[in-house]
């Protein structure tokens, strides 16, 4: 029993060392205005806002706020250029 616990224990610690080894690893940060600029070309690749609007499931409205700066870059706007919001403390 004790080699089992052992071995278990080894297991553990080389998953503990390959996750570690790989957290962060292909992380980019993007403040705001970075996403705004992201979000700026996927709209011209796209055409126009109402026809990125429609094919990501974001309301125009939302998208034309977001865009000039009255609304933060929302979920839903993070998700459709493929991101994901979170927090880094400094």
């Amino acid at each position: 029993m004790a080699k089992r616990k052992n071995s278990q224990r080894s297991a553990d610690a080389k998953s503990a060392d390959l996750l570690a080894s790989n957290l962060g690893g292909r992380a980019l940060v993007f403040d705001q205005n970075d996403v705004i600029r992201l979000l700026q070309a996927a709209v011209e690749r796209e055409g126009s806002q109402s026809a990125f609007a429609k094919r990501c499931g974001v309301e125009r409205s939302r998208l034309n706020r977001t865009l000039s700066g009255k609304l933060p870059v929302g979920d839903s706007v993070a998700k459709a250029l493929g991101l994901r919001k979170v927090y880094v403390a400094e």
